[in-house]
Parts: structure tokens; sequence; C-alpha cells
């Protein structure tokens, strides 16, 4: 019985020996994380994609409240809450929900600002210590790095893997908050590799409250639990979005220009998701490029999606089928969850103000589109 205990003791001593000064730091953070009765802090979220000597970007939300071992994190239209044992993914407005089932030797997910990747942390070193810069606040931060645990993803189309990566992580000495956060990552797959730069800005953050309990549950009782949420088509998105606001994204075109959707609100957008191999998208083609000959100089956007294809295939495509409109590679883009759509071509339509008016699936030629244009309030001849 002494020997085993002896032993024990040991091996403690041993890793405790094994940390590094960074990582003990983080481990007390998280620690003094989670004695806070409750957190809320807002982040945006800048990253850059960096393939060969083209760069895109993109920008995103993210909103965290957190509160005894709980959290839940919005971002875009899609919500995660961890209740303390099990994990839930769900979309906004919808009725199902996904679960995670957390083992009981698994140490507890992370929203993603302080999962920051998956950094190896017996790995961490300490770069420096300055003020926070946080107004009417003091507090010391600790700049911490760490490079990244390697990964491997195997899918049914792609492999893909983590070449290398790093986290610098900026926190509250006093509290362990994060204040900013910087991730590197070289990703490769079959037929390339790129770089991903994602940068973590606080905005906004309030903490010493108890989040309302509320947040951590599953906003209905009647939500129902799936093995993974529903593909996002015409049906879908006319009974959960028709009439209300477009989900924002920020992309970069293919010819490098970066926009917003919202840069278009008071003019009539058509969305048209469509890839080169798909026959009723190139029957449609003419229809598109007539519309837009026609109204694009007054009132109406037409925005081309091209859906998981790479810059190659649709550059040579559209050397021999030009569009005068722009077009956006979801492969080089993150765009909100409900445009990502699996039956092609789907059409969404918005109005001037802003809301979805419309969708359709399937070849429509030019006078179903211009129906549809013309209900969402385009004056057409």
């Amino acid at each position: 019985m002494r020997l085993s205990t002896l032993l024990a003791f040991l091996l403690v001593a041993l890793n405790a020996g094994a940390e590094t000064p960074a990582t003990q730091l983080w481990t007390e953070l998280q620690a003094k994380r989670k004695m806070l009765p409750g957190l809320h802090q807002e982040f945006e979220v800048s990253q850059t994609l960096r393939m060969g000597d083209r760069n895109q970007s993109s920008k995103r939300q993210i909103v965290l409240d957190m509160s005894s071992g709980q959290w839940r994190e919005k971002s875009g239209n899609r919500t995660r809450i961890f209740d303390g044992q099990d994990l839930f993914s769900m979309e906004e407005g919808g009725d199902e929900f996904v679960r995670t089932k957390r083992h009981s030797k698994e140490d507890d997910p992370l929203p993603s600002p302080y999962s920051a990747g998956d950094p190896d942390w017996s790995k961490a070193v300490e770069l420096e210590r300055r003020p926070c810069g946080i107004p009417g606040s003091d507090h010391l931060c600790v700049l911490l790095q760490a490079p990244l645990k390697q990964w491997a993803r195997t899918g049914s189309s792609n492999d893909t893997r983590l070449l290398e990566g790093s986290a610098k992580i900026f926190l509250d000495t006093e509290t362990g908050l994060l204040i900013s956060l910087r991730k590197f990552e070289v990703i490769e797959n079959r037929k390339s590799s790129h770089q991903s730069d994602t940068t973590y800005v606080l905005k906004r953050m309030s903490y010493g409250t108890p989040a309302d309990a509320s947040l951590f549950k599953l906003p209905s009782n009647d939500m129902r639990e799936v093995k993974e949420l529903p593909a996002w088509n015409t049906a879908r998105i006319k009974k959960q979005l028709a009439g209300k606001p477009a989900p924002e994204f920020t992309v970069t075109d293919i010819q490098g220009k970066p926009f917003a959707l919202s840069a278009f609100k008071g003019k009539t957008v058509l969305l048209d998701f469509w890839t080169t191999w798909c026959p009723p998208c190139r029957a449609d083609a003419p229809a598109l490029d007539k519309l837009y000959s026609k109204y694009g100089e007054r009132d109406l956007v037409i925005v081309g999606v091209s859906v998981n294809e790479d810059r190659a295939i649709v550059e040579k495509f559209l050397k021999e089928h030009p569009h005068s409109f722009p077009i956006v590679l979801t492969s080089e883009n993150e765009i909100a969850r409900p445009y990502q759509i699996a039956i092609l071509p789907t059409y969404i339509v918005i109005g001037p103000d802003g809301t979805v008016t419309a969708a359709a699936q399937g070849d429509q030629g030019f006078g179903a589109l211009r129906k549809l244009l013309k209900k969402a309030g385009l004056e057409v001849d």
C-alpha cells in the first residue's frame, strides 16, 4: 500500500515537473475564469485564407455567455450550448438539435475562442505581459503561445490534415478572460494546401453577475433530437426565412473584390447557387445573363455562388461561359449556414428591404425568374 502511494506521488511530481511555467499559468487562469459567477463576451472574428498568391477574407461575430461550467455560443445563425453534461448544436429558428455526449473521462468542451484550435499546452511559452488595454480597467494581461495539435480528417470526397499551426492567446491575469486570439494554420488536402489566419478580438464584455440559467437550456421543449442538422433547401428557406432579414455574409468574389450582402440593401438581390457540372444550372445561365443585362444597371444585383468547386475548374468554365455579375466560391469563403445549399440550382430572392421574399430550385428560365424578382418589388418591363 505504501509503495503504491509512493509511486502515485512520484508520478504526479514528474507530471508537474514536465509542465512549463506557461502551462501552469494557463491552468491557473482557467481556474480563475471558472470561479466567475458569470460572463458575457462579444468577439469580432476575422479570417484570411491564403492560396498561392490569392487572399480571401471574411468576418463574423461570436456572442458568448458562460456560468458555472456551462456556456452558450452564438455565431451567425448557429448556436452551441454546453449544459455541463452534453453539447447541443442547433440553428436559429429551427426545431431540431444535435447532441454530443461527454464521456466521464473527457475534459469539458470549450467554446471556440477558448478552444483556440486545440493548442498543445504542454509546449506553451509566455511571450510577454502588458496592460490589457480595456477602458476602465488596469488589469495586466499575458500573451501565451502554443503549437496546435495536428489532426487529420477523412471525407467521402477529400482528406484534409493540419500540417502545422500555432495560437497566440492574450488573457487577463486577474480574471482568466480572453481578450484576443490569433490562430495560424497550414492545411492540406489531396489537391492543394492553404494558410488560414484567424483573429478573435474582444468588442464587449461584462462579468461578475450570474447568467440567466435559461441560456444554457434548449430554447423549446418541443425540439427534436437528430443525428445531424438537415440541409437547407427551398422548403426550409420558405418556412424559416420568408419575410425575415436575410442572414448576412461577407465574402470576396473570384476577382478579389470583397463585399457584404447588406451593402445591397435598397436593391433586389438574386442569389444563384450553381456548379459547372449541373445541367439545369447551365440551362438557366443565359436567362441570368439576360436579366442582369436588362435590369442590372437599375435595381437588380445578381450574385452567382459556385458550390464546392475549386477555383481552377470555375475559372476555366467562366472563360468559356463568361458572366457579367460577381461569382463567389464557397470553397474559398465562409458563408452562413442557410446558404450552404445542396440542391442545384437554387435561387434566393431578397427584397430591397433586406428580407427574403422567395426561393426556388431547379431550372426556372427567364420568365419564372422575372416573376420572382417582380414579387420582390423589382420594376420589370
